[in-house]
């Protein structure tokens, strides 16, 4: 499931926002519900993986059923961060 997120950012006056989307098929094969818990595991991964150490907050998870696509949402903050191991 990891190789397969697709990873959309903006940023909006400095605020760093990111969208992951996963498939619904995909994700339901790993997980049997929707969480922001679950969300933030899945986030925190994804950025670990890539050596990213932004720190996420505000993160919510939404299941669209009319194209079977799960989104992760969540801001990301750089600044006074300990960088990630």
């Amino acid at each position: 499931m990891y190789n397969n997120i697709i990873e959309k950012r903006t940023v909006n006056d400095g605020m760093h926002s990111v969208v992951l989307e996963i498939s619904g098929e995909e994700y339901n094969n790993v997980y049997e519900e929707y969480s922001d818990e679950i969300a933030l595991e899945i986030l925190n991964h994804h950025l670990e993986s890539r050596g990213d150490d932004g720190r996420p907050s505000d993160v919510k998870i939404k299941y669209e059923n009319h194209n079977d696509m799960v989104k992760i949402f969540a801001n990301l903050h750089y600044l006074d961060n300990d960088h990630t191991s």
